[in-house]
């Protein structure tokens, strides 16, 4: 039986370089560096083999990839985005009032500031795109984005930014999902236990709202 660890019993510091050592003992240079420990999160949900290093440059078949989907050697880029406790009743579809309507679905976004030009769009052509869901630091929801979807996009954004007469970054090209648009993508992982467990917790605390 697995005991459990009192984390209170650590300081930040100590958490944060437990998880440095651990991602160094794995290969992982620097995984405490901004969100870079969620790629072997969401490989390890994937079955996929995270990459250690950053991303490839521009002229490598892994540019702007995060890992390699095991036994295909296709390449899959990771985005992910922080739930933070008001997006969770648009995640989780609750009701809204009482005409059976519910919240606003969720929109996920991915920022590609690797996307800059077409000619740089073209060398993602044969990735897998995958976005991931964390709340509180726990992988909720992974999926799959089209990659006709996410072409089609960020050739749009280069096309506006390219027509506009200002001047602007060339990064920071951003891919948008709706979550209600489910032809889009394709569900990789969920945590059932967790959106049920989450669901059950949010309708309790506003006993108004029954599912529809």
């Amino acid at each position: 039986m697995q005991t459990e660890i009192d984390l209170t019993q650590f300081s930040y510091e100590e958490l944060a370089n437990a998880l440095y050592r651990k991602g160094k003992a794995a290969g992982f240079h620097k995984i405490t560096d901004k969100t870079k420990w969620r790629e072997p999160v969401m490989a390890d949900k994937l079955g996929h083999q995270a990459f250690t290093k950053i991303s490839a440059g521009k002229d490598s078949d892994k540019y702007g990839a995060d890992a390699e989907i095991t036994g295909t050697g296709k390449k899959a880029e990771y985005k992910s985005k922080t739930l933070e406790d008001g997006n969770l009743r648009n995640l989780l579809q609750l009701p809204k009032g009482k005409k059976g309507k519910t919240f606003a679905p969720l929109t996920v976004g991915g920022v590609y500031n690797g996307a800059y030009s077409h000619a740089a769009v073209d060398r993602y052509s044969d990735h897998e795109h995958y976005f991931g869901l964390f709340y509180e630091e726990l992988c909720v929801l992974i999926i799959q984005v089209k990659k006709a979807e996410v072409e089609r996009q960020l050739r749009e954004e280069i096309d506006r930014r390219e027509a506009s007469t200002k001047k602007g970054s060339t990064n920071l090209n951003t891919v948008s999902i709706n979550l209600d648009h489910a032809h889009l993508y394709e569900v990789a992982y969920k945590n059932e236990r967790w959106f049920q467990e989450k669901t059950q917790e949010l309708l309790l605390k506003n006993p108004k709202r029954k599912p529809a």
